[in-house]
């Protein structure tokens, strides 16, 4: 079941938050879990039970790193950890692993290979997400963070059915509060509603438009390529990215509002990024990345051991290296995930290099602004055509195309790919994509709020009426099944 699925949207929401609502505080976690158990079950029954047997393990062995002492609560983290990677080894990695092993045999010994089995145990959604917040549970109480006793609220924060799908990751340190603790008003589902009809908008109305325009483009022979073509391509599938990601995790937020919780944001505006590091650590996957900083990085000795000279920074390249490595094959088991996440990572290390700072620090700040945005998005857009692309081959030839070494003579115009209602949304989409939209958004609100009284009272009666006719108009567009399987769907 999926967030824009008519299922979800007239039948399960409706009924959940009513049963939310309907019962008295001291069961209101309860009855979330129980709403994301019957989540999960609906699609999935056979891994709701794997779900709940992990979550009675890690509330048990939370249990003991809280009560233990000395080198029994280091053993007791430990095999929460382990476990948790044995869980997203077998359902996440297991057929990867077997295929690759395959694979690297065949190349030394060729049949031999085939001899290696390929075990396949299914792909629960959420694992990924489930897997290193249970690692965060752990870990919090081991540093001293306060273990909750009921194995619902244990529940509630490892399973928490919004952002299971594609975030934002939660650390338990920050949820205990809105655990322990939220208010439950019907100002948070006016909030929530507008929140969650803005990221169903985004996702209906503007994804899947977008999806279909670069389909279209990417499935072209390489003789139809034109410059004009692959840029439409690139860009649109840049634009597509950003608005199912956004998308889903605007619903994910959304969703949560309305039952009470307050969740990390996840962008802030990326294409506005002005260097790689940047663009990860600021604007894109923000959880994501403050996770991996303090759980892996920071653990293995992150930029401490830099003293100034060029043998100790290699433990910095060093620390980079492996943490990049980790979250590229955390995002998906594929090699062409990693060797898009080592791309990303060679900007990365990059951008730390001495030499680079120089050269950067003598260009004007305004002209720096300008070239790292522009360098950014180029680094960006290059890295998601790698992950669209079919193969080397079909990449190389986008790669000529962008380059201005397409088939120029080619009849087809970049209209052929757009009806009039896609073109439309793509021309809006990108104006909203745009670095400097936001900005200019937020200072002409602020002048017309200063200028008239009238003006803030106004906006948001508008603004509601306005997006509850979009999310009634994007609800009757949805089909009778689901609107479109997210890549991501299966985190």
């Amino acid at each position: 079941m999926q967030f824009d699925s008519p299922l979800f949207l007239l039948l399960f929401l409706p009924i959940m938050l009513v049963s939310y609502y309907a019962v008295p505080q001291k069961y209101k976690n309860l009855t979330l879990l129980v709403s994301t158990l019957l989540f999960f079950a609906w699609g999935e029954p056979v891994f709701c039970f794997m779900l709940i047997i992990s979550i009675i393990i890690n509330h048990s062995l939370a249990k003991h790193i809280a009560e233990s002492e000395g080198g029994n609560r280091k053993l007791f983290l430990i095999i929460s950890i382990v476990f948790n990677l044995l869980v997203a080894a077998v359902f996440r990695y297991s057929e990867f692993l077997c295929i690759s092993l395959r694979e690297f045999i065949s190349l030394f010994w060729m049949g031999l290979g085939s001899f290696i089995p390929v075990v396949e145990f299914g792909f629960p959604f959420g694992v990924a997400v489930f897997t290193i917040q249970a690692i965060s549970h752990s870990i919090d109480i081991y540093k001293g963070a306060p273990r909750r006793e009921s194995v619902v609220d244990t529940g509630l924060y490892l399973a928490f059915f919004p952002n299971l799908i594609v975030g934002p990751v939660l650390k338990y340190k920050n949820m205990i509060p809105q655990i322990e603790n939220r208010e439950s008003t019907v100002k948070n589902i006016a909030e929530g509603l507008f929140r969650f009809a803005l990221g169903l908008m985004k996702i209906v109305l503007v994804s899947s438009n977008l999806k279909i325009v670069v389909d279209g483009i990417f499935s072209l022979a390489a003789t139809s390529l034109s410059i004009a073509i692959s840029w439409t391509g690139v860009i649109c599938l840049a634009l597509q990215v950003f608005y199912e990601f956004t998308g889903y995790v605007d619903m994910a937020l959304g969703l949560s509002k309305m039952f009470g919780f307050v969740l990390p944001e996840e962008f802030n505006n990326p294409y506005g990024a002005r260097s790689i590091t940047d663009f990860w650590t600021n604007r894109w996957r923000v959880s994501l990345s403050s996770w991996f900083k303090e759980y892996i990085y920071i653990p293995l000795g992150g930029n401490r051991k830099v003293g100034g000279n060029e043998h100790s920074r290699k433990w910095m390249y060093i620390n980079m290296g492996i943490t990049i490595f980790l979250c590229a094959l955390w995002h998906k088991a594929s090699w062409i995930v990693i060797l898009v996440g080592i791309y990303f990572g060679f900007f990365l290390m990059i951008e730390k290099t001495k030499r680079v700072r120089r050269i950067t620090s003598r260009i004007p700040e305004k002209a720096r602004r300008v070239l790292g945005n522009i360098y950014s998005v180029a680094v960006v857009m290059l890295g998601w055509t790698m992950l669209r692309a079919d193969s080397p081959a079909h990449l190389w030839s986008i790669m000529r195309a962008l380059a201005g070494f397409g088939y120029i003579n080619t009849r087809m115009g970049i209209r052929e790919f757009f009806d009039n209602e896609s073109f439309i949304i793509a021309i809006f989409a990108l104006i909203f994509a745009l670095p400097f939209t936001k900005p200019l958004l937020k200072k002409l609100y602020d002048g017309l709020s200063a200028k008239f009284t009238w003006f803030e009272k106004a906006y948001k009666p508008v603004c509601t009426v306005v997006m509850t006719l979009i999310l009634a108009f994007t609800v009757l567009t949805l089909s009778s099944g689901e609107n479109g399987i997210f890549e991501y769907f299966r985190y």
